[in-house]
């Protein structure tokens, strides 16, 4: 994940970001997702889970999981992410939400909104819920056919409006692929027009029912093709003193340093994004970050449901962060590592791409966007000019600051 508008500009992700950061310097997780419930009541065909009607056997109990919530509460965390499956078909949905409200938790429901109506969303308003996102992949006939379920389309645009006229923040996701491309600037003008504040543009995750369909994925080309557009409003946006939308990139970091690259060529002064990068880089694994399945399983990222480092059940939250800190003081391997390329600890490539490819999450990130496309040094030169920028985390160990 990768919030660009807040990351290189001041952008309405700005402050739950800092205080994720400052979370994971003192040693506490930074931000977690958690998918309550593997039920589904769609079928997409790109699900990196596999998410159907089922209740997995072992899903934790209500008990357990306002535990995990209240252990939240007691280790400050600043943001949590509601996922499924589809979340509101956990029988106690609310009641998670409203107990990780109560502990002061910034939350987003990550939703496919069929279950959105007047009375959730006025309960959500109330209850402060930060955003909703919710997930568009192109026409009507196209979306619905990809979910697997007539008339959904429709169903979620009215939710979105209906969410927007409660004054509830609204994200719209989709999966960037060869299917959805040629709709992918059709959806950024609907965003536009549903008045919703922030896209999130995912590379296809080869894992549940796509697995095996790396084909599927678009070019580099077409990739740096919509970071130019990225660009193009940002800084739009900034000469007209505007807030604009956020950008959210999910399993492509390399995203990162080419936008980072394009801005200084620009004239930008991208020096505050790189202070941040010094901590968080653009793929989050090891940082904080951790992401919690139905069965309590903790894992370095929800794309990688099979990559687990224990459960829930058998060590705590804090335990947890420091098990993930250690694959941060790996090294990449390959056109990832620090000796192939300058932004390796900006970057880190996507380590669950890595981990699905090869079974090694340390391999190299066959998508990246820079290798081997040309001149990358003037990005080189700020990184050289970033004090002490040889470490993603700026202590030995998280809590040591």
């Amino acid at each position: 994940m990768a919030h660009v508008r807040s990351l290189f500009f001041k952008g309405p992700l700005a402050d739950v970001e800092n205080k994720a950061i400052t979370a994971y310097k003192l040693g506490r997780p930074s931000d977690v997702i958690w998918n309550i419930t593997n039920r589904c009541n769609l079928l997409c065909d790109h699900c990196y889970m596999a998410a159907d009607a089922h209740t997995r056997p072992n899903e934790l109990s209500d008990e357990e999981t306002i535990a995990l919530v209240e252990q939240m509460g007691e280790r400050k965390l600043p943001a949590l992410f509601l996922s499924g499956g589809e979340p509101m078909m956990r029988k106690n949905f609310w009641e998670i939400l409203e107990t990780a409200r109560a502990a002061g938790i910034r939350v987003t429901v990550s939703t496919n909104c069929t279950f959105m109506d007047r009375e959730a969303a006025k309960r959500l308003r109330v209850d402060g819920i930060d955003w909703i996102a919710t997930s568009l992949y192109g026409p009507a006939a196209f979306h619905d056919a990809m979910v697997g379920v007539p008339g959904t389309r429709d169903r979620v645009v009215a939710a979105i409006k209906l969410l927007r006229e409660e004054g509830v923040n609204v994200a719209i996701k989709t999966a960037i692929s060869k299917a959805t491309w040629p709709y992918v600037y059709d959806l950024i003008q609907e965003a536009r027009e549903l008045d919703v504040g922030l896209l999130y543009f995912c590379d296809l995750i080869t894992s549940g029912r796509s697995e095996g369909e790396d084909d599927g994925r678009i070019t580099p080309e077409q990739w740096r093709e919509l970071a130019d557009y990225i660009i193009d409003d940002l800084l739009a946006g900034q000469e007209a003193g505007v807030k604009g939308l956020e950008w959210d990139i999910g399993a492509m970091p390399s995203f990162i340093p080419y936008v980072a690259e394009r801005l200084i060529e620009r004239g930008v002064d991208v020096s505050n994004g790189l202070e941040r990068l010094k901590t968080i880089s653009a793929c989050p694994v090891g940082k904080g970050h951790m992401n919690i399945n139905s069965e309590g399983g903790i894992m370095p990222c929800q794309f990688a449901q099979d990559w687990t480092i224990g459960t829930t059940r058998e060590m705590t939250l804090q335990q947890a962060v420091g098990e993930l800190y250690k694959l941060d003081q790996q090294e990449a391997k390959g056109v990832c590592a620090p000796e192939a390329c300058e932004y390796s600890r900006i970057c880190r490539g996507c380590r669950a791409k890595a981990w699905q490819r090869t079974g090694d999450p340390m391999a190299e990130d066959v998508t990246c966007l820079l290798h081997a496309s040309g001149d990358r040094t003037a990005l080189a030169e700020a990184i050289a000019d970033a004090p002490d920028f040889a470490r993603s985390a700026p202590c030995a160990a998280p809590g040591s600051c």
